[in-house]
């Protein structure tokens, strides 16, 4: 199972990167060092659903790219439906 790195844009708040936890490619190591995000939260895979995250597609970028990047927009509503 992957640990997933996620990572927030510091002049965006809908913007986000994910990297894989044991990673020490290139790409890996600039998202850590990067001035503009800063850690948001590390999980493993575990096959449970996530909100606004699709952890097969993040597997497929990491291994193409060596990170991960996504929007995630909340919308508040008042009603259920």
């Amino acid at each position: 199972m992957m640990m997933f790195e996620i990572y927030r844009s510091k002049h965006n708040p809908e913007h986000y990167v994910a990297i894989d936890a044991a990673s020490e490619e290139h790409n890996a190591a600039e998202v850590r060092a990067s001035q503009n995000l800063e850690p948001f939260s590390r999980f493993v895979d575990d096959g449970a659903p996530r909100l606004g995250f699709d952890a097969e597609h993040a597997k497929a970028s990491i291994a193409e790219h060596g990170f991960y990047a996504f929007a995630l927009t909340v919308t508040p509503r008042d009603h259920i439906e």
